[in-house]
């Protein structure tokens, strides 16, 4: 029962109406032993009839004479096609030649200005390089000429300026060994004078120690002396102070010994008036 009530929620029914559209029937369960049933029909039919379709016309038959007509204007348009185009492509090649033309004029114009221009760096750059040369060749003429007169002079007084200048070493070279001696004998004046004071800074450095040991040994003595005065001095104090000490106690003692005797009449008073009383 559970099943058809479950198949029946999920599926639903359809049915014929009496106009011939399907109806569609929906079961779903209300509670526990009922049923509902949803009954949905269709939509409403329309009363007016569909639209014809249009009728196409019969297509007539062409002729023989209408079929050349067409043939020769098809014909006359292509050819007047082709004479157009034909017309454009001479006007493009005109024009590219043209431009060829002009290009070429151009690149001619060019070669011979810049020929011109080279021509024109080669002539000046030759005149210069000439020039060059020229006046190379006229200073190596100059110098060679100022060679040959020093080497002339050269070989005349050659002999008078080697000994001038022989003369001029031995002349440097012996001051220099004077000089060189001079330095070497201040130098060893100066480290006898530094022996002489270092011995001297030594000597008075022995003096100093030695004096320090004696101040040393006499500070020692007196610390000691100082010690032997100070310990004398605290045993005469410690020896005061028990004879003090001692004294002190006597004192003590004699002050309660006087005491008991000054209390002993009082007492013996108090025992008198009592009796009497």
């Amino acid at each position: 029962m559970g099943s058809l009530q479950s198949r029946a929620e999920n599926t639903p029914d359809t049915m014929p109406s009496p106009s011939g559209e399907p109806t569609e029937i929906r079961c779903q369960e209300e509670s526990r032993g009922g049923l509902r049933y949803e009954v949905i029909l269709a939509e409403p039919l329309t009363d007016t009839p569909p639209k014809p379709r249009p009728v196409s016309p019969q297509a007539k038959t062409p002729d023989i004479e209408t079929i050349t007509e067409k043939m020769v204007a098809a014909e006359e348009r292509r050819k007047s096609l082709e004479a157009s185009k034909l017309n454009e492509l001479k006007a493009k090649m005109n024009r590219i030649e043209e431009a060829a033309k002009k290009r070429d004029e151009q690149t001619q114009e060019f070669i011979n200005v810049t020929k011109n221009a080279l021509d024109q760096k080669m002539k000046v750059h030759t005149e210069k390089h000439e020039e060059y040369l020229g006046d190379l060749i006229s200073k190596v003429k100059e110098h060679l000429e100022i060679v040959d007169k020093h080497r002339q002079s050269t070989t005349e007084s050659g002999d008078k300026q080697t000994e001038e200048v022989r003369t001029s070493l031995e002349e440097r070279l012996r001051t220099a060994s004077e000089q060189r001696e001079e330095h070497l004998r201040k130098q060893l004046e100066r480290l006898k004078e530094h022996a002489v004071s270092c011995a001297r800074v030594r000597e008075d450095q022995k003096q100093k120690s030695q004096k320090l040991l004696i101040i040393q040994e006499q500070i020692q003595s007196k610390l000691k002396d100082a010690e032997n005065r100070k310990s004398l001095h605290e045993e005469k104090l410690r020896v005061r102070l028990i004879e003090h000490e001692k004294r002190c106690e006597m004192a003590r003692q004699k002050r309660e010994q006087l005491l008991l005797e000054g209390n002993q009449p009082c007492n013996e008073e108090t025992t008198v008036a009592a009796s009497s009383g």
